[in-house]
């Protein structure tokens, strides 16, 4: 009877050659294939947010949900009940804590892995104010924070834009990935921040350069889910999302609706 053999040194290292090669192909592969998952959740996302800002709008005279108001307090979009309410908000909260109207967990981006430290959702401001600041998104705010933009809130105001007023709704960003509850254009530029920072907490951000104040993340692959007025959502590389060239008023641009950039 002939006696069986085991592998031998050489036949066992080629295959943990084959294996390691197999891996080192695949890899990239797995990885590419679940960040798609990822980013198509995070669009998912953006998609129910601008579809609770079209109820919002239907609700109340054709005025999209502000980004901020103010009554006797200051309102922010997230800690706005009857946004909160369009999209049925709070009841995803875990029983945390119902009083810090930031976004729940079901509600981040599965990308995003600063938001869901609760320890990085707030941060104590200069005037000793408790600023909500993690989301995973953040609203357009860049006709309300360019000087002289209109916005005061001293005497009140509403930095919300009505249906009717946005022109070219398509090309006009509403939401996007960011790690505050706001965003404007300087906050785009990744030279100035994400190519610094990358995955970093808003006081990091604000830290660095405030030319980054409300900044925009890219996360997915160096590039982020945009979401826009007309309730599309689509996904930019960095370079086309801060295009410095758009500063000029004269160029038509997703940033602005309304006002001239003067910054």
């Amino acid at each position: 009877m002939r006696e069986s053999k085991g592998f031998t040194l050489i036949e066992l290292l080629v295959v943990i050659a084959v294996i390691a090669l197999l891996l080192a192909i695949l890899m990239p592969a797995l990885s590419r294939a679940r960040e798609m998952g990822q980013r198509i959740a995070c669009a998912n996302h953006l998609k129910t947010l601008l579809l609770a800002n079209e109820v919002y709008a239907s609700k109340y005279d054709g005025y999209y949900a502000p980004i901020m108001f103010r009554t006797t307090r200051l309102i922010k979009w997230p800690t706005n009940k009857a946004f909160r309410a369009c999209m049925y908000m709070d009841s995803y909260r875990t029983g945390e804590d119902d009083t810090l109207f930031d976004l729940p967990d079901a509600f981040l981006c599965p990308s995003d892995k600063i938001s869901r430290d609760i320890k990085n959702r707030f941060f104590n401001r200069e005037d000793g104010e408790i600023e909500l600041v993690l989301l995973s998104y953040g609203y357009n705010f860049t006709d309300w924070d360019v000087a002289g933009g209109g916005w005061s809130v001293s005497a009140g105001g509403y930095a919300g834009h009505r249906v009717e007023g946005i022109p070219r709704p398509a090309g006009k960003l509403a939401f996007v990935d960011s790690v505050d509850w706001w965003v404007v254009w300087p906050g785009a530029n990744y030279e100035a921040g994400w190519d610094k920072l990358g995955q970093a907490n808003i006081k990091a951000y604000k830290d660095l350069d405030p030319r980054v104040d409300g900044p925009t993340i890219y996360r997915h692959n160096e590039g982020a889910n945009i979401g826009f007025y007309d309730g599309h959502v689509g996904y930019m590389k960095k370079q086309e999302v801060f295009i410095q060239e758009d500063f000029d008023a004269r160029k038509p641009s997703m940033w602005w609706v309304n006002r001239c950039p003067i910054w």
